[in-house]
């Protein structure tokens, strides 16, 4: 009975440490630069103006369009709807948790928790239930350089 009860205990501890690990962030927090995935092409012309350069494409799955604001911007939309944002360069453009370029790593831990998966200088966290979709941070020299927000692939 004893040993049951060890074996129950030790059991429920992995199960509830290996659920804890997980650092996937609420479909909520994919905001980037105060544009939220799924965002309309108009609620970003709104934000940001016209861009620098557009480009679309019909593609088998549905319209894709990108936009460019300046170097460090870009928007994402597959069907009017925004799938990607990326930020690079020397954009001032943050995350709904505030994390922005040139932050250092150690901000994504208190943002974020532990990421999802590390990938040579990607930290990617995950939206629960939506495979692919999420957070990326490219950290070089413990700086974030890179932010992508959204479709992941």
């Amino acid at each position: 009975m004893m040993k049951k009860m060890l074996l129950s205990v030790i059991t429920g501890s992995m199960i509830l440490a290996g659920s804890t690990c997980s650092a996937t962030v609420p479909a909520d927090q994919l905001v980037l630069g105060g544009i939220q995935y799924g965002a309309s092409i108009s609620a970003v012309e709104s934000a940001y103006g016209a861009p620098r350069k557009s480009e679309r494409e019909m593609e088998s799955y549905g319209e894709k369009v990108e936009y460019k604001y300046g170097n460090t911007l870009e928007f994402e939309f597959l069907n009017g709807k925004v799938v990607r944002i990326k930020a690079d360069d020397f954009s001032d453009a943050k995350t709904k948790a505030g994390i922005g370029l040139g932050m250092d790593a150690d901000a994504l831990k208190k943002a974020y928790g532990a990421p999802d998966a590390i990938h040579e200088e990607d930290h990617i966290y995950y939206v629960a239930g939506q495979q692919g979709i999420g957070l990326k941070f490219e950290v070089k020299y413990g700086k974030i350089t890179d932010i992508k927000c959204g479709s992941l692939f």
